[in-house]
């Protein structure tokens, strides 16, 4: 290495170092430990050392604490997330284009936004190093803390007229749940917020979260595999959060018969890492086989049993049945065969999940009558992607956040919510004009940043859709992406956990980037803080 690089490198790291020494927000890891110098006098001491010990604030590298110095809103929006125990992100796309990959902040920023906790100050901005307000902090505040906030509301303060609109009902709810106080009458909302002032805030809440020990059951995180061997599998779900595996190991042959692809090495895997396997059983998109197979009682028994044999040959957890493209004419043989088959796998404590697409409305969903199979299979499993598909008449989303929300809700009717689970896409398309008519490529996550980076697409986020939208020009041809990343996942988990459905599932592991899965925990892990709260 050059003098003269060596020179930048070390000016450089000693300007980092200071300014990690100036943020509260600094990971404690990376400040003193040891007890903080400056804060015997402070009102919130005993406050401010409760928090230091859990790691949520640190002091500088001297040792001290600065509790009368205004709070920043990276600070602010990093020390709430580490006291929700929200995990940091590491976004491939930047929310904000003042918040840096390289900056100390981007993680806990990036985890905020995929959670739908904090705003920018624009809709490319989020102001990191500006103090935050008040009332900023009382709708972040609410925001991670209440899963629905009123949409109108007065506080009961002197000075309500001078808080913002857009912050009205955030401090009436924060101020209800004392999460925040007034001062003689006053709420005083564009105040800033000082670091003592703070860790009384964030030491209140997570007093309250103490006492309130989480009772709900775990969800199901399903996974599906799919054109990866049984060790790639296992790879990719070490570095999940998938509980239940899917491998595709069971299909409908064309003379009533069912393959087998049974691997033995990952059940014993799954086992020895509490996880559940759920092999699939499909049809391979197959109507004809599917009528055949379904219309006799005999075939329907012989596979029945057939699937039976299995999970006691290989330790099963259950069936997930995954037939697709059959006609409508075939509705009720298929809702016979999920109740015999629920019925011979009961006696066994096997579970049976059925895959549906949304309701439609059309010979896709027609074959599928969701109340009754709801009432026999333990889960109904939603594919709440390809809002717009291959060969459609029009370029989209696969799953835009509005779309998603509405497909849930209409299947609500007619499925009890604790039998649904909702299936995200972890996966997207590359549209284009080619052929006088729209085309498409199925691309995986990190394919579509590297088309991303190759290209310089531009990229801006459209916050009707829940989602980032792209655009490259190849050969003189436009192409457009509707990514999905762990902004747009984070926020379709938290929207789908709304509902006290069952759980989540993924088409298909391996097709995601790994920044994806803090997001969905996150979007999980609030959903338990909210619920100790309610």
């Amino acid at each position: 290495m050059k003098k003269q690089n060596i020179h930048i490198w070390l000016v450089s790291l000693a300007f980092l170092t200071y300014c990690l020494t100036l943020a509260v927000g600094v990971p404690a890891s990376t400040a003193s430990t040891k007890a903080l110098k400056d804060i015997a006098n402070s009102y919130a001491k005993e406050q401010i050392r409760s928090l230091h010990e859990a790691g949520v604030i640190a002091g500088d590298e001297n040792g001290y604490f600065h509790p009368t110095r205004p709070v920043t809103r990276a600070e602010f929006v990093a020390m709430l997330t580490r006291t929700l125990g929200i995990q940091p992100v590491a976004s491939n796309i930047p929310a904000y284009t003042d918040v840096a990959k390289n900056s100390w902040a981007y993680g806990s920023v990036q985890a905020a936004a995929a959670a739908g906790i904090s705003s920018g100050i624009s809709a490319t901005a989020f102001g990191p190093k500006r103090t935050i307000s008040r009332e900023e902090a009382a709708t972040f505040l609410v925001r991670a803390l209440v899963q629905n906030v009123p949409a109108q509301a007065n506080p009961a303060v002197s000075d309500a007229a001078s808080i913002s609109s857009w912050a009205k009902a955030a401090v009436a709810k924060a101020l209800q749940n004392k999460w925040l106080v007034g001062y003689e009458g006053n709420f005083r909302p564009n105040d800033a917020l000082s670091r003592e002032e703070t860790a009384v805030i964030l030491q209140r809440i997570l007093t309250e979260l103490n006492k309130k020990p989480g009772t709900s059951a775990p969800l199901v995180s399903l996974g599906w595999q799919y054109q990866s061997t049984t060790d790639e599998f296992i790879a990719q779900v070490k570095k999940s959060g998938v509980n239940t595996l899917s491998p595709r190991w069971y299909f409908l042959q064309k003379d009533g018969t069912v393959s087998d692809f049974s691997d033995a090495a990952l059940v014993h895997w799954a086992h020895a890492n509490g996880k559940q396997i759920w092999p699939l059983f499909g049809n391979r998109f197959d109507s004809a086989a599917t009528h055949a197979a379904l219309s006799s009682a005999d075939k329907r028994k012989a596979i029945v049993q057939k699937l039976a044999a299995f999970v006691d040959k290989y330790e099963l957890d259950g069936i997930n049945v995954d037939f697709e493209g059959f006609s409508p004419a075939d509705r009720n043989n298929f809702t016979l065969f999920i109740q015999e088959l629920s019925t011979a796998l009961q006696t066994k404590g096997a579970v049976v999940s059925v895959d549906i697409p949304p309701d439609t409305k059309t010979d896709w969903s027609e074959p599928y009558d969701f109340a009754k199979l709801a009432k026999a299979a333990d889960y109904l499993i939603v594919m709440a992607y390809e809002e717009h598909w291959v060969g459609g008449p029009k370029a989209g989303s696969v799953a835009s956040l509005p779309w998603l929300k509405k497909v849930t809700e209409d299947l609500l009717d007619d499925i009890p919510v604790q039998k649904l689970i909702v299936g995200l896409p972890l996966y997207t398309r590359d549209w284009y004009q080619a052929k006088g008519g729209v085309q498409s490529t199925d691309i995986s996550i990190p394919e579509s940043y590297q088309l991303l980076s190759q290209y310089r697409a531009s990229t801006k986020w459209d916050a009707s859709l829940g989602q980032y939208r792209s655009a490259y020009s190849k050969q003189g041809v436009t192409h457009s992406i509707w990514l999905e990343e762990s902004r747009s996942l984070g926020l379709k988990v938290q929207a789908s956990l709304q509902w006290q459905i069952g759980g989540l599932a993924y088409w298909y592991v391996g097709s995601e980037s790994t920044d994806v899965w803090p997001a969905i925990a996150n979007a999980i892990k609030l959903k338990q803080v909210r619920a100790k709260l309610s």
